[in-house]
């Protein structure tokens, strides 16, 4: 044991390096009170009012720095800072090169008329305003997402005072932050990955892969290219994935020529090209699938873009998902339900094991020039200029009730941007689709309507879509409490879900498989089951509501890097642009911090 008011030492720190004899928290005080009366050294600190007010209580007497403890103590929370990469985070946000040279000065000092008074004042707020940062960092993540970003609405914990000053009040400050280290599976599984890819970053070159040259390479073709796609993929562990799994650590030696000839697959021709054969179109199908691209088995140019992706951009794209991974935990134990954005895909889990899985589709990403947009409408009022956002928020609710058979209440904007225009140009496609139009709550013939004579931004009607054949919410829908009408539905569009891209929607969420999802749903409610759903959907009840006995909560989140179940780092396209703007603040931070 040892903390603030220890004396024994770490077992990590059981040989003392050096010592430094008489120090004297009394004669420290002093310099720690001259050290918060200098605007210049309170500038350095990120949480100075608050630490001011914590040693002035205790009159300025030093919190890590004393006789019996020193160096021991000060090395295990500055190796704690160092071990800040492994988190993604950087050691010098917590003033690990300032300690490491105020802690040089002092251990390599021999002269004993040397005060290091002042020198050790300083260490001692210097790593109390580190704990504060690293602590809150560890525990809730470097930002609060929510102020981060408008469309993040998943449950956020925050610290209160007494948890933000915790490290400075623990009696054992070496358990408590052997305590605050991440512990869930998915975070310490993509701190590996991340691991092995800075080792990669070391160890190899990454090469950019030629132009193609052609529209595509399908297999059995030859090309020119094909030896750097083979490096690419030894190197990323999809080639010779058999005894060399990615998240096992790549292939020790690279060396293409000899590797490749060793397979009939990869054999080089005479003019330097190799054929695209069942080895090399396997290990390009399960590149593929751990980006979230077609698996098709073809190098088309989205495959070979995304291979030229630089790995520092990989390196950079987890540690922005460890980040979210502090910010959100799942429920260790019982029933809850994961939705993937940028995976496309829905998982429901029970214990921790995958009840059920299926591929969604989510809304439509905003255009490159959205903002411009968005600030003309501001500026304007002007409805016609408001862009589109049909980006899926991320969200938390509680799954409740399924409505078999919907009715679609059509959204303004859908109405004015889509339908108006549909109707416009055939009088009839309004009939054809089931839609019924409302004038003051009265149903009106739509196709007594001259539409030419409104317009689509200010229109007096009102639209719902009967159930029936193409109804867009397909035979049912599943409600989750939320404050943005959004829910999970089925469609007639099965289509969408042969696409990679499944960013199709209008920010609902569709379901591949909706009576396997209403099967995990209806468990723990009596007297319905699937074939009762299904015979109610084919009987034309309308609107049938059924409610859950067991209500079961949801997760719609952001997550662009993971290790799967498997040991496979999956890695998909950053959609909204979030790992870009997360990415952003971070580099803000870092250049504040650093001045």
């Amino acid at each position: 044991m040892f903390g603030n008011g220890a004396s024994g030492a770490p077992p990590e720190f059981d040989t003392v390096v050096r010592t430094i004899p008489g120090i004297d928290e009394e004669d420290i005080a002093p310099q720690v009170r001259k050290l918060f009366a200098m605007s210049g050294f309170r500038s350095t600190l990120i949480h100075g009012d608050t630490l001011l007010r914590q040693y002035s209580q205790r009159a300025y007497r030093p919190y890590w720095i004393s006789e019996k403890v020193f160096p021991t103590r000060v090395l295990y929370i500055l190796r704690q800072f160092l071990l800040a990469r492994s988190h993604g985070l950087q050691p010098d946000w917590y003033h690990a090169s300032a300690l490491q040279r105020l802690l040089d000065v002092v251990m390599t000092t021999s002269d004993s008329d040397v005060d290091h008074d002042e020198t050790l004042a300083r260490m001692d707020v210097l790593l109390s305003d580190g704990l504060l940062q690293y602590s809150r960092n560890l525990r809730y993540g470097v930002f609060d997402p929510a102020r981060l970003d408008p469309a993040y609405h998943l449950p956020v914990r925050r610290p209160g005072l007494r948890e933000f000053l915790e490290p400075l009040t623990v009696p054992d400050i070496a358990s408590y932050l052997r305590n605050i280290q991440p512990k869930e599976t998915r975070y310490h599984t993509l701190q590996a990955a991340l691991r092995q890819y800075r080792s990669m970053r070391l160890a190899y070159r990454w090469p950019r892969i030629p132009d193609l040259g052609v529209d595509k390479i399908e297999p059995g073709d030859t090309s020119s290219i094909l030896p750097a796609v083979a490096h690419r993929l030894m190197l990323t562990g999809e080639l010779f994935a058999s005894f060399d799994p990615p998240m096992r650590g790549t292939v020790s030696v690279v060396d293409i020529a000899t590797q490749a000839y060793r397979l009939d697959s990869t054999r080089f021709s005479r003019i330097g090209a190799i054929r695209f054969d069942t080895t090399l179109v396997r290990a390009v199908r399960r590149y593929q699938q751990r980006h979230g691209l077609l698996v098709d088995g073809i190098i088309g140019a989205r495959t070979v873009g995304r291979m030229n992706r630089g790995i520092d951009g990989y390196i950079e794209q987890m540690e922005m998902n460890l980040e979210r991974f502090r910010w959100q935990r799942y429920p260790e134990k019982g029933r809850y339900i994961v939705v993937n954005i940028p995976a496309f895909w829905l998982d429901a889990y029970e214990n921790d094991d995958v009840a059920a899985s299926m591929a969604v589709c989510v809304g439509q990403k905003r255009g490159l020039y959205f903002a411009e947009q968005l600030a003309r409408y501001q500026r304007t009022g002007a409805r016609r200029y408001e862009p589109k956002n049909h980006e899926t928020p991320q969200l938390h609710g509680e799954f409740t009730h399924m409505i078999m058979n919907p009715i679609w209440h059509v959204p303004v904007s859908i109405a004015s941007r889509e339908l108006y225009f549909s109707a416009l140009k055939d009088s009839s496609y309004l009939a054809k689709r089931r839609y019924k139009v409302y004038y003051r709550d009265s149903v009106v013939d739509a196709s007594s309507i001259d539409w030419s004579e409104h317009n689509p931004y200010s229109m007096p009607f009102k639209f719902k879509q009967e159930p029936g054949a193409g109804n867009a919410l397909g035979k049912i829908k599943f409600m989750f409490s939320n404050d943005f009408s959004i829910y999970l539905h089925d469609t007639p569009q099965q289509f969408a879900f042969r696409r990679a891209d499944r960013a199709v929607s209008h920010g609902c969420v569709r379901i591949a498989e909706p009576m396997d999802f209403a099967r995990y749903l209806l468990r723990g409610t009596p007297e319905w089951d699937v074939d009762r759903i299904k015979r109610t959907i084919w009987s034309g009840a309308r609107s049938k509501p059924v409610f859950l006995h067991k209500k079961t909560p949801l997760y719609i989140d952001y997550v662009t890097a993971w290790v799967d179940r498997d040991g496979l780092l999956q890695l998909r396209d950053d959609i909204y642009r979030k790992d870009a703007m997360l990415a952003s603040a971070f580099r803000r931070m870092d250049k504040k911090l650093r001045k």
